[in-house]
């Protein structure tokens, strides 16, 4: 994700506690399911008590936006407000994403559609995901990005998913997918020469290959001046608030409250980081939010 937003405010919605999915390559284990969500009250209260512009990243476990009714309109009800959001899901269920009117939709940022193919075979969901898929990217062609997970135990079926892409997806949108290498086990030296086979042979239907770094964007910047507690904020399926969910050790970052209480604490001033390399730091820095410290003279 790399967006340039002029939200005052970011923050990152880890989970909803429910998945329609439950992929062997998932980074969360176990895979959490039916525990207690963030509902639009929730939302709607960090949106009155900051009463700035704020992005929503939703992501972490699953799909959002999977645990929710289509009749809950959470996405409807939260793009109302001063917003822009960015979506991580499965494509299993569209929710009311398909009834958005444009003013809604264009605040819709960026789109992480990934195809767990294996699951989409598993749950016999193979003539309805295409259809879900075409949609979120039809309706917002430019920020919507489609990947694969290579995992390795899967390799046997990468040809088959990339060629159900190609037929189902690419033949109908032009959009190509990106492959990405799970970054949970290793990628053997035959995985690799099996990915540039089919890199060759399916051509442009594969935009590229993905290994992810969260380290990457940092070199030579190993200090930063990071808003964690102060403008950006993780925020947990049962309502717990974090500036920074990584150094628990630091005073003020660790917990900032829980929203489902009605409570939350602020920074008054950006956090000198000397360890930017997790996935809250690239989310961060990707929205143009993380600043190089002053230099002293």
């Amino acid at each position: 994700m790399k967006i340039r937003t002029t939200c005052d405010l970011v923050f990152f919605a880890s989970s909803s506690g429910h998945c329609t999915y439950d992929c062997d390559y998932c980074i969360i284990n176990p895979i959490a399911k039916h525990n207690v969500s963030l509902n639009y009250e929730d939302l709607k209260f960090l949106l009155d008590t900051f009463r700035v512009r704020a992005f929503f990243a939703f992501s972490g476990v699953g799909d959002f936006f999977a645990s929710y009714r289509r009749s809950d309109r959470l996405l409807s009800r939260l793009l109302q407000h001063d917003v822009e959001v960015a979506l991580d899901t499965n494509g299993s269920i569209l929710q009311d994403y398909p009834d958005l009117p444009d003013a809604s939709l264009n605040k819709i940022r960026y789109i992480n559609l990934t195809m767990h193919f294996h699951q989409i075979k598993r749950k016999g969901q193979m003539g309805r995901w295409p259809g879900n898929a075409r949609t979120f990217i039809e309706r917002r062609f430019e920020q919507t990005h489609p990947d694969y997970i290579l995992s390795h135990p899967l390799m046997a079926e990468w040809e088959e998913a990339i060629a159900y892409y190609a037929k189902e997806i690419y033949a109908y949108t032009g959009k190509a997918l990106l492959l990405v290498k799970d970054i949970q086990r290793a990628f053997p030296p035959e995985a690799e020469a099996h990915l540039q086979a089919l890199r060759q042979r399916f051509g442009e239907v594969v935009a590229g290959v993905h290994q992810e770094d969260f380290t990457f964007n940092f070199q030579g910047r190993p200090t930063v001046l990071c808003p964690a507690g102060r403008r950006y904020f993780r925020l947990w399926n049962d309502g717990r608030v974090q500036g920074c969910p990584n150094l628990p050790g630091i005073m003020g970052l660790w917990d900032c409250g829980n929203i489902k209480e009605r409570r939350i604490h602020i920074r008054s001033e950006d956090f000198l980081c000397e360890s930017p390399r997790f996935c809250d730091c690239n989310i961060i820095d990707a929205l143009g939010k993380m600043k190089l410290p002053l230099c002293k003279h």
